[in-house]
């Protein structure tokens, strides 16, 4: 079964890692690639803490976005390619179409009667996109990308909030809403002490708006986990970040990985 995942992470890597050319809306050149990791570790470590068929969802998460390029119907596109796709590695049929549903409905078509691997992936999609500090990541990349000053960003937080929480009414999991909430906090809090910083005249006593300006004058490389990378790696940019951050990076860290 691992060798079987192995082939198909790298068919998808080579799908997603590169697209789309460039900047398209929200999307930009590797963000579906890393998205599509992050909620392949959200939702396994999810199915492990309720008992539901890890390798459903593990799959399932994996491919979730192989056609992304599909646009809205790419829940739908996605399916008929896995339907099509899997029975080549000789998998149980079954096993297939719980993949192809999970797929199919992840994009906002769970109901409370879907499995919950189905009910799993949506929320973990949900949740890695608009909640916690990954998603603040997202939001000043995005405002970035668009021509967007940093301080008119931060200001514009007050009222991108609510409308993230607002979308916890979506999730479909006592365990996807326990997550949401407690990533939001972490969002909350952090783009509260952000628009202090930039309030007092620049005093960045926490460090934070040294990560939110690298972020943004970073937004063309636009890649979570290689920014990660190079802090961890104390490369020339990683060794400039003030020690204060340290404990913001190893939570952007740990979302990363699924673990909070």
């Amino acid at each position: 079964m691992d060798e079987i995942y192995a082939e198909l992470h790298e068919l998808v890597r080579e799908r997603l890692e590169n697209w789309p050319a460039r900047r398209e809306g929200y999307h930009w050149p590797g963000y579906t690639y890393d998205h599509t990791l992050r909620v392949v570790n959200l939702a396994t470590q999810m199915a492990r803490r309720v008992g539901a068929g890890v390798e459903v969802v593990r799959f399932a998460a994996l491919l979730h976005d192989i056609r992304k390029d599909a646009g809205r119907q790419h829940a739908q596109a996605g399916a008929a390619e896995v339907r099509t796709l899997l029975p080549h590695y000789h998998l149980p049929a079954d096993f297939v179409e719980a993949i192809a549903s999970a797929i199919e409905a992840h994009a906002g078509s769970n109901t409370p009667q879907h499995p919950t691997e189905s009910l799993i992936l949506g929320d973990a999609d949900l949740i890695d996109a608009n909640f916690g500090l990954v998603a603040t990541w997202r939001f000043i990349t995005i405002r970035s990308g668009r021509g967007e000053e940093l301080a008119g960003t931060i200001l514009a937080m007050d009222e991108w909030l609510p409308k993230k929480d607002a979308l916890a009414e979506l999730l479909n999991t006592d365990l996807g809403r326990e997550i949401a909430a407690a990533r939001s906090l972490r969002m909350r809090d952090f783009c509260a002490r952000l628009k202090e910083a930039l309030a007092s005249s620049g005093d960045d006593a926490d460090g934070l708006l040294w990560l939110a300006e690298y972020i943004h004058n970073n937004a063309d490389t636009g890649r979570l986990e290689m920014q990660l990378e190079e802090f961890n790696a104390g490369s020339a940019v990683g060794m400039q970040a003030p020690l204060v951050i340290r404990p913001i990076l190893r939570t952007l860290a740990a979302e990363v990985a699924g673990e909070q």
